[in-house]
């Protein structure tokens, strides 16, 4: 039966890099002492999350601009 955390198993996904930036992770990777395809994924993770956390934040202020246009209305 194999392993569902078997990374070879896990779908691929080609990326074309700019000049330098693969060289750039690997330094990081090492400097981590991790893999590459770890750097990749975390600083996806990391987008994707901060990405979220702005659209939270955008409707809560959303909300709250609205709630403040009722507000100044009833007076």
């Amino acid at each position: 039966m194999p392993n569902n955390h078997d990374s070879r198993l896990a779908p691929k996904f080609v990326v074309r890099l700019p000049q330098g930036l693969r060289e750039e992770v690997d330094a990081a990777a090492d400097a981590a002492d991790t893999s590459m395809n770890t750097i990749f994924v975390r600083a996806i993770r990391q987008y994707l999350d901060k990405q979220n956390r702005q659209d939270l934040l955008l409707d809560a202020l959303a909300r709250a601009a609205g709630q403040d246009e009722v507000a100044h209305a009833a007076h």
